[in-house]
């Protein structure tokens, strides 16, 4: 499966992303899709991901392996998962846990050719 098909899968089943981008390890952009933000939501997940990692890392806490920030209006997801990421822009209210689970399931789809068993 390449990225493009995993995300068109993602956006197929979960019905709270609104937006997606997918970084690869350097932090380039691999795909994203659809709608003009979501070329510029994997520079803002790259600044809020480096924002959180050096808050977590100034009190102490593990390293990061995802970041909700929600309002009313929706949510901004980032996960990472072996050294890449994926950033989602949602509607109001979404289901975080299994928006997690979806992200993820996106990367590991996406990237399982390339990925050791």
């Amino acid at each position: 499966m390449t990225v493009d098909e995993a995300i068109r899968d993602l956006l197929n089943i979960s019905t709270d992303v609104r937006s997606v981008a997918v970084l690869g390890p350097d932090r380039e952009l691999l795909a994203c899709g659809p709608g003009a933000a979501a070329s510029e939501l994997a520079a803002a997940a790259d600044r809020l991901w480096d924002a959180a990692s050096a808050r977590a890392t100034a009190v102490g806490d593990a390293a990061l392996d995802h970041i909700v920030v929600q309002d009313a209006a929706g949510a901004v997801v980032v996960l990472q998962a072996d050294g890449r990421r994926i950033a989602a822009l949602t509607g109001a209210q979404p289901a975080v846990g299994l928006l997690l689970f979806d992200l993820r399931t996106c990367l590991s789809d996406a990237f399982a050719a390339e990925d050791p068993a």
